[in-house]
């Protein structure tokens, strides 16, 4: 079946069974969480959450797709993997309300075994491990009984959008291409990544809107959502083993061939793998451009940058100098034109941008490739660390080929590869957070400069929100994009002005509250708020419909917010005020930050809090709370607030008037409990805190300490965490809660003697130093004064007045903390030597390192040994100069690895 014939067959068999054909959407996602459609339900989102109606329940698609960003990202396995893209299609059926897993499971089947014909006892459905319903439908679709339906968990059969939004179980149907693994011929299950088993659809049952938190709400009416790769099931029909051998790609590789004069059935490995990176981005660079994505440095324009450099590179690779990508990208065009007219329309774009893009590349490939050289091959040698260190390129060397010669991570991680190298990709990303960090200041600064001419003749702006939560409101200024604008609409982010406003303003430490604009015509949520001249400035994003200038809104601060930052502002004082009492006057406020969803106070300090200091404060605090005082605010001269001894902040600004908030009796001749200096939003009376709970101190500099409390809900929701693992415990270990510590101390005991008693069944210490000693002898010649001649002919004295031992061998031990405490003994009755114990634990080897302090001294580094040990395991390893530990792979390797570290304690005194 050609490719055309299986995406219209799909199309044809939903559109018989009442499903609407619904053309593809660009790749460009209009959802402010992805950069692109990564799945044909993306462009439904709206539609499942029951936020958008369309005028059909059923319908049917094949969406262009990228996978290039975010959770969903397959750029650094396209070449490698015969099987990943970044541009594919999605050939879709949703229901929206309409049908659920009693219909879609039974037209999966039909159309898999019926329109496609693929045999049914090739064909493996799986479902989420606690999906009975789907199990039962799967049981009498297949005539297997439901205990030989697979069920799968979370990771495997779980299906989300993204970091949020729609998801639910899914149910996945596995084909069987071989019949046995095609690694060790074995009856290898469908988990298996030995390509045997390839996955043709997925059929999600859209049930929830999962949020930023992690919580999944149920939507209003569960849908459908079954995606098929298309390119995948082309390789199925056409019985190919990878998607780049289908009628899909043929056509772009007898391109490639044309220009490189390498045919892909004789191309060697690495050939083959730049020819499938070169096919592969050209159609993700045709589609993205067509779809109006244009070279840039941020965002999407950076991926298609990316995209385009990657595949230049690997033309490279392939001996091509000059610019070629435009050619594949015709082929592209010419190939897919007639399903996506939008490619033939922008022919002349596509070519010319990518010609002109990869020219400007390759200009600076070569300098690029040669500065690397010159890093990592400073005198024409490539410079090595001791032990066989693997060589890596650091962070700001690959930030600046990035920064000056365009070479994004990946490529510089790629040309690494092939010389041996890796790259400090840590280090790449603090450097380039850096300097978008510079580059946000800059911006934001030139920002506020427009901003502030903006709003310059502005009158400052009405703050009626410690009476009020709502107030109607003109907006006085709309800024977007940079300047002033007469409106915006739907998805812009916007900065505006308004004439009165409940919204208080960040300052003082408390965040900025946090609402929405109503106004006629559309709607603003309000994320934050700041003072710039005097002036609120209020920024947000408009979420549905359109907004102008001068227009009158409703102003709705979040009452929930505001009054969990209310609850947590005067906890806040009545804790500054407990802290005096309890550690002195001098527990001055240093800083804090006040949300809704916490409280944090920074104060002078020179020593951490104990727990009795802790509890007192907490006590204090509390007491204050049940007796519900009133908080009271009066606004006086700033003299006589500071002559009634209210507590100011040492660097804060105060005008000629202050407002006080004053914590106690109402009493007019009653000493309160708390007086501040505070323009912040607070609780009437403290009972309104709830509940109070400090739950970490540390410092936070020179004798400054840091003090953070939850109130409210947020504290009796920090309490039910604490009082759940209390009762696990509690249950697990069968003690009362009065017992538990001392149950939990005398396990410690218990664990801690363990490994010392487990390494008592290990061989003599003794016996292991004496048969190093008389290897040592035998190898080396004993001078006089204890001197040892070794390997080289360098002489080293001896601590102890012995010769230095090394102790390499491999041992049975039960686990990881017994080869720790063997190695120890042998370290200690030895006094001078160099201790590599090998054991392998569960099927992987490890090794552990341990050096007295004097052959730490004489040059040798457990890191660097533990890192060259790792290596000849297959993995790694590292740790401190005394002591570190290696891993590996297989346990074969072992045995090898040992035999590596005697060398290497030969060739280092």
């Amino acid at each position: 079946m050609k490719s055309a014939e299986v995406r219209q067959t799909f199309l044809d068999f939903f559109e018989q069974r009442g499903h609407t054909v619904v053309p593809s959407s660009p790749v460009i996602s209009n959802d402010p969480t992805l950069l692109f459609v990564n799945a044909g339900m993306v462009p439904f989102k709206d539609v499942f959450l029951g936020k958008e109606q369309r005028s059909y329940t059923r319908a049917t698609s094949a969406q262009k797709c990228m996978r290039v960003s975010g959770k969903h990202n397959d750029l650094e396995e396209v070449g490698p993997s015969p099987q990943h893209h970044t541009f594919f299609e999605m050939l879709g059926n949703f229901s929206f309300g309409d049908y659920f897993k009693e219909e879609a499971l039974p037209f999966y089947w039909e159309l898999l075994t019926k329109e496609y014909d693929l045999p049914a006892d090739r064909l493996h459905p799986t479902v989420y491990e606690e999906d009975d319903e789907s199990a039962q439908i799967w049981s009498k679709l297949t005539g297997r009984p439901p205990d030989k339906i697979v069920r799968l968990g979370a990771d495997e059969n779980f299906w989300s959008m993204g970091e949020t939004g729609p998801c639910g179980p899914n149910s996945e149907v596995i084909f069987d291409r071989t019949g046995k693994c095609l690694r060790d011929g074995s009856a290898c299950f469908l988990t298996c990544d030995c390509n045997r088993w390839w996955e043709l659809g997925n059929n999600v049952f859209i049930q929830y809107d999962r949020a930023a938190d992690g919580t999944l709400t149920p939507l209003p009416k569960a849908g459908v959502d079954t995606g098929m790769g298309f390119e995948r099931m082309c390789a199925v029909l056409q019985d190919v083993p990878s998607n780049y051998e289908t009628d899909v790609f043929t056509p772009l590789f007898e391109e490639i061939t044309s220009i490189t004069n390498v045919g892909y059935e004789e191309a060697s490995d690495e050939q083959k793998i730049a020819m499938r990176v070169l096919a592969d981005h050209a159609r993700a660079l045709s589609f993205l451009i067509a779809d109006g994505i244009m070279p840039s440095n941020e965002g999407r324009g950076y991926v298609l940058r990316r995209v385009l450099r990657r595949a230049s590179y690997h033309g490279r690779l392939l001996g091509l100098e000059e610019p070629f990508l435009s050619k594949i990208c015709s082929v592209v065009i010419d190939e897919m034109g007639s399903v996506y007219p939008e490619l033939r329309e922008a022919h002349d774009l596509i070519t010319t941008l990518v010609a002109d893009e990869e020219e400007r590349f390759l200009a600076t490939l070569e300098s690029g490739l040669n500065r690397l050289n010159q890093i990592i091959q400073p005198s024409g040698i490539a410079s090595e660390e001791a032990f066989g260190e693997a060589k890596v390129l650091s962070g700001e060397d690959a930030f600046r080929l990035y920064d000056t010669f365009g070479f994004p991570l990946d490529l510089t991680r790629k040309a690494l590869e092939d010389k041996g190298w890796t790259v400090d990709e840590a280090g790449f990303d603090s450097a380039l957070d850096e300097q978008r960090r510079r580059g946000r200041e800059a911006r934001a600064k030139e920002q506020d400069e427009a901003l502030m001419a903006a709003v310059r003749d502005l009158e400052a702006t009405s703050f009626i929100g410690y009476e009020s939560l709502t107030s109607e409101a003109n907006i006085s200024l709309l800024f977007a994009g940079g300047s002033a604008v007469d409106g915006v609409a739907e998805g812009d982010e916007v900065e505006l002005v308004l004439s009165t406003t409940p919204f208080y303003t960040e300052g003082g430490g408390q965040v900025g509250d946090c609402g929405r604009l109503v106004g006629p015509e559309g709607e603003i949520e309000i994320d934050a708020v700041r003072t710039l001249g005097g002036v609120s400035i209020h920024s947000g994003r408009v979420t549905s419909g359109s907004v102008a200038s001068g227009a009158s809104v409703s102003a709705q601060v979040d009452e929930d917010a505001r009054r969990a930052t209310m609850r947590n502002h005067t906890a806040t004082h009545l804790m500054h005020r407990a802290l005096r009492v309890v550690l002195g006057d001098q527990a001055k406020q240093a800083g804090s930050l006040v949300a809704p969803d916490r409280l944090r106070f920074d104060f002078l300090h020179g020593k951490p809090l104990t727990d009795d200091e802790l509890r007192e404060t907490e006590r204090l605090v509390r007491e204050q709370i049940v007796l519900n005082l009133p908080v009271q605010t009066n606004v006086m001269p700033l003299q006589d607030a500071l002559d009634m001894n209210a507590d100011a902040m040492f660097d804060e600004k105060y005008g000629e008037e202050a407002r006080v908030v004053s914590v106690g009796p109402a009493e007019s001749n009653a000493e309160p409990f708390s007086r501040e200096l505070c323009g912040g939003t607070h609780c009437h009376a403290t009972g309104e805190i709830g509940a109070f709970f400090i739950v970490e101190q540390h410092s936070v500099g020179a004798g400054v300490r840091r003090v953070e409390a939850v109130t409210g809900l947020n504290a009796f929701r920090w309490a039910d965490e604490q009082r759940r693992v209390v009762d696990q415990l509690t249950h697990e270990y069968n003690v009362p809660v009065a017992e538990l510590p001392a149950r939990l101390q005398a396990l410690q005991e218990r664990a801690k003697e363990a490994p010392r008693q487990a390494a008592a069944d290990l061989p003599d210490p003794d016996e292991v130093i004496a048969r190093a000693r008389a290897q040592l002898s035998a190898a080396a010649k004993v001078e006089p004064k204890g001197q040892v001649i070794k390997p080289g002919g360098i002489q080293s004295e001896e601590a102890f007045g012995v010769p230095t031992l090394h102790i390499v061998d491999r041992v049975d031990a039960g686990d990881p903390d017994v080869l720790r405490a063997f190695g120890d003994q042998l370290r200690n009755r030895a006094k001078s030597a160099a201790v590599i114990l090998g054991a392998v634990f569960d099927g992987k080897p490890s090794i552990i390192i341990m050096l007295t302090p004097d052959q730490v001294e004489a040059g040798y580094h457990a890191g660097k040994l533990a890192k060259a040990l790792g290596k000849e395991m297959g993995a790694g390893g590292g740790g401190r100069p005394d002591v570190a530990t290696a891993g590996g792979r297989e346990p074969e390797s072992l045995d090898a690895a040992l035999a590596k570290a005697k060398d290497l304690l030969l060739q280092q005194v």
